[in-house]
């Protein structure tokens, strides 16, 4: 049964998800609140220390502070730290709104809740991601990236988050690849796309992709290729694969030296090619005829010539 708490003894749940509440919204609830009458069903709570501890409903008891009001219907129920954590989590998530560190957050006290009950109940702490994920509906594979990302993100990468610059999932993959140093690039990035939207906001497959192609290139090269990557010299995987073509190339010509008389042999090649391509010029009429007498002579000529062109190109 619902007792009228004052609510001045009504503190937060201490394990509630969201630290930031919209102002203006608050306000927005609190003129409906006045109009209409408060809503939403009964508030439950739990008493501890001398205070009801609300499970659920942070909003609606802002707005009614904001109207003064002096008191509140509750239903004091007797609840453990786990059961206040989880239902007030549950709630938060059906009504959405949360941003990727509070839901990482919450995720992450959850399961450190759920570790001390199954150790406490004499099982494996292994089954608290599982006992999490089932219970939200949620994939293992994400509770755990979610518990992932409140452990690693530290004071140093919350603001880039926070202000929307990157999410979390793309500053944890930024960080397991290349540190803090390329969070800080990635937030410089996410926040030029944010403001002048003439730029692709980063995301965990971007970092997926640059880091693809950082393995497929000549171990040589990949070290500066990354270094590069990381300080925000390039951006997006085909800059990267430019790059990458450009560093190998200038590496083989590093480990080769030229020949002493490659002044002489590009003169002789240009006699050559000259030559070449009037005797091309001289055949193509009667490359139909080869085709129909002899088809495979034909191709073998055109496989080897193709061959000769993508070299060439090179030299371009």
């Amino acid at each position: 049964m619902a007792k009228h708490i004052p609510l001045a003894e009504i503190v937060d749940n201490p394990f509630q998800p969201r630290t930031k509440f919209d102002q203006d919204a608050l306000r927005s609830l609190a003129d409906e609140m006045k109009a209409e009458g408060f809503w939403g069903g009964t508030l439950q709570g739990r008493r501890k220390n001398g205070r009801v501890e609300l499970v659920y409903g942070h909003r609606r008891l802002r707005a009614l502070r904001l109207l003064r009001e002096p008191s509140v219907p509750i239903e004091l129920v007797d609840l453990t730290d786990a059961q206040m954590a989880m239902r007030s989590l549950e709630e938060n998530l059906q009504r959405e709104g949360l941003t990727d560190l509070e839901k990482a957050d919450a995720i992450k006290r959850a399961v450190e809740i759920t570790k001390t009950e199954l150790r406490e109940a004499g099982k494996s702490e292994a089954h608290a991601i599982t006992t999490i994920a089932d219970r939200l509906g949620l994939a293992r594979e994400w509770v755990s990236t979610l518990c992932k990302i409140s452990v690693s993100m530290d004071n140093k990468n919350r603001p880039h988050i926070e202000a929307g610059h990157l999410t979390a999932k793309t500053a944890l993959a930024a960080k397991d690849w290349g540190g803090d140093a390329y969070v800080r690039t990635l937030a410089k990035q996410g926040k030029q796309a944010k403001n002048e939207g003439s730029v692709s906001k980063p995301t965990h497959m971007t970092v997926a992709a640059l880091k693809k192609v950082v393995t497929l290139a000549p171990e040589p090269v990949q070290e500066k290729l990354k270094a590069e990557i990381i300080a925000g010299d390039i951006s997006t995987p085909q800059e990267a694969e430019q790059r990458a073509r450009r560093l190998a190339a200038s590496h083989t010509r590093r480990q080769k030296e030229p020949p002493p008389d490659l002044k002489d042999v590009l003169v002789r090649w240009t006699h050559q090619v000259k030559d070449w391509e009037q005797q091309m010029r001289d055949v193509q009429p009667y490359m139909d005829y080869v085709d129909d007498e002899a088809p495979a002579i034909g191709e073998r000529f055109r496989t080897e010539l193709r061959k000769l062109i993508d070299t060439a190109k090179k030299l371009l």
